[in-house]
């Protein structure tokens, strides 16, 4: 028998109030299902989450036009923090992107939960 959509919803619900912390970083290696935290952090943005539907979340961080790095950015690592402890979510590599004061960058990830 499949999960019932209540219990689909709760889930989806507690990942959602649960995800607090958007690293972005300069490691650009492949990203993995077991990668346990960001390779080179750079920043940490608090991120706002919104349920789609059943199976999938939207997530959205931005990084202000203040912050500017030397280097650029190549990946996006995703995490629960707690008090004493973190959780990972998940771990994306994307192109390198430029980060001066003369630019913005917003970051929006689809996470499907299946």
């Amino acid at each position: 028998m499949p999960v019932s959509n209540h219990l689909r919803r709760l889930l989806l619900k507690t990942i959602a109030d649960n995800i607090n912390e958007v690293t972005l970083g300069f490691d650009g290696t492949p990203a993995t299902a077991s990668d346990g935290a960001a390779g080179r952090p750079a920043v940490t943005v608090s991120p706002t989450v919104t349920i789609i539907d059943d199976n999938t979340l939207l997530l959205e961080a931005k990084l202000p036009i203040e912050d500017s790095f030397n280097e650029d950015l190549k990946e996006v690592y995703v995490q629960f923090r707690g008090a004493t402890s973190f959780t990972p979510v998940a771990r994306f590599t994307t192109r390198p992107i430029t980060k001066t004061v003369n630019n913005e960058i917003f970051i929006q990830l689809m996470i499907e939960v299946a």
